[in-house]
């Protein structure tokens, strides 16, 4: 069962703590604002357009009450990670007593005073989170995949879709205090890997029972924003409300893959539950727990952030036939929460083993841009590829007006030296049959032979 309570919990002891390798944020909660030894130290695993509106990307932020350590993040995968027995403490700050290390990337420690909001609250996503129940010990917490902020509340906020909030806990119940403003975001509420449902966030700061009546006993919880960055950033604040004898445990590791996909509407799930009756406009349509990109991720295992944006191109956005420079993909990419340019986003934090682009729709949606849409293109992905030195970078081709342009341009950056690119075709699994973007039977269809693709091309 799954319903909406407006309760604001009190009395939370929270702190922060990040993994470096990842784009992932660990927020903890000790139950006190005090130094804390943590049980046994942890090892971290390591590590398509189409018509909308224009826009942007969602950050990372930290902050704790309890002083925890802040990894600052994000040595290249396999290169062994730094081993930490504690890092560098404030007041409060909590030490592994037996030490943390990240397998795909260096941790680094900076303590937050205890019970006070973390100063400066850096941004992390997508990293390798704390192991938790079965054997495997570590402070509660929360693990956060996507680009992340500071809150304004004490909590951390992100906007990008798919941002995603994943836990494990002891308990029959489940709440999240938010803070939404009056956003009117989406979220997937999945527990345990099934059950999936959809919830909608009140205004100002709530608390939403996420689920109920669940058997007594440990319990994941992936929260999963359905809607995209267009409507607005969400702050999350914490879990709560586990039930008699309930208490949050250590998330669950971060996977060793990692994912980041560029896009438009269909990388967001636009109007993938409209149609057939239904109204095409509003949240309710929307859907990115079930894109092509999420289905694709889940099937080899890895952690997801997607940068993408309804209506959005690379030199101009859908329906325009001139460019428009301030409100593409390349003006929003760099920022964590796309709405709000002073959240520069810090790349290091998150390295994807591939990066998915798929941006053909919207810049041809009044027909073929020619050169300028070419030179955008190539500026971005050398953009990417800066920040991503070693990603694989997947240039998908989503409609028949833009095959030849994107096979030209993996020839253009190959002839420059750039060895590690590519082309995928996925007209063949695309429709336009749920509100102009591919229903539900194309999204699976798409999200499955992405995955087959990803496990040829990286050996997953």
């Amino acid at each position: 069962m799954i319903n909406v309570n407006k309760t604001v919990a009190s009395g939370l002891e929270k702190f922060l703590r990040c993994w470096a390798g990842m784009a992932v944020l660990v927020i903890c909660s000790c139950g006190t604002s005090e130094s804390t030894n943590g049980s046994g130290g942890a090892t971290g695993t390591g590590g398509g357009a189409a018509p909308g509106a224009t826009g942007g990307a969602s950050s990372g932020g930290a902050l704790g009450s309890g002083g925890a350590p802040v990894s600052s993040g994000g040595a290249e995968p396999g290169s062994g990670g730094a081993t930490v027995s504690g890092g560098a403490t404030g007041s409060g700050g909590m030490t592994g007593s037996g030490g943390v290390t990240g397998s795909g990337g260096g941790v680094g420690g900076v303590g937050l005073a205890g019970g006070t909001t973390g100063g400066g609250g850096t941004s992390h996503t997508g990293g390798a989170g704390m192991g938790g129940n079965g054997g495997v010990s570590g402070a509660p917490g929360v693990r956060i995949i996507g680009r992340t902020a500071p809150g304004t509340m004490g909590g951390t906020r992100f906007e990008w879709s798919g941002s995603a909030v994943s836990a494990r806990f002891m308990g029959t119940q489940v709440s999240a205090q938010m803070n939404d403003g009056n956003n009117g975001n989406s979220f997937e509420v999945v527990i345990d890997g099934v059950m999936p449902k959809k919830i909608f966030t009140m205004a100002g700061q709530t608390t939403l029972t996420l689920a109920t009546g669940l058997t007594n006993g440990v319990h994941e919880l992936l929260l999963w924003r359905d809607t995209e960055a267009n409507v607005g950033p969400t702050e999350f604040i914490g879990l709560t409300g586990f039930g008699a004898g309930g208490a949050l445990l250590a998330p669950p590791p971060a996977p060793d893959r990692r994912i980041e996909i560029v896009g438009d509407s269909f990388s967001v799930g636009a109007g993938i539950e409209g149609g057939n009756g239904v109204a095409c406009s509003g949240n309710k349509i929307e859907n990115d727990y079930l894109s092509y990109g999420a289905i694709a991720a889940r099937s080899v295992g890895a952690d997801l952030v997607t940068i993408a944006w309804s209506g959005i191109g690379v030199w101009r956005n859908y329906g325009t036939a001139t460019p428009t420079p301030n409100t593409v993909i390349p003006a929003r990419y760099d920022y964590a929460i796309p709405t709000d340019t002073t959240t520069t986003w810090d790349f290091s934090k998150y390295q994807p083993h591939v990066v998915i682009m798929n941006l053909t729709n919207n810049d041809f949606s009044v027909g073929n841009p020619g050169q300028p849409y070419i030179d955008a293109y190539l500026k971005l992905v050398k953009h990417i590829r800066a920040n991503y030195p070693n990603a694989y970078i997947m240039n998908t081709i989503q409609w028949a007006t833009a095959d030849t342009v994107i096979n030209q341009m993996v020839a253009t950056l190959k002839a420059g030296g750039d060895m590690n690119v590519g082309a995928f075709d996925l007209r063949t699994f695309a429709n336009r049959n749920a509100c102009d973007h591919p229903d539900m039977a194309a999204s699976q269809k798409m999200g499955d032979s992405l995955a087959t693709e990803l496990r040829r091309v990286l050996n997953w």
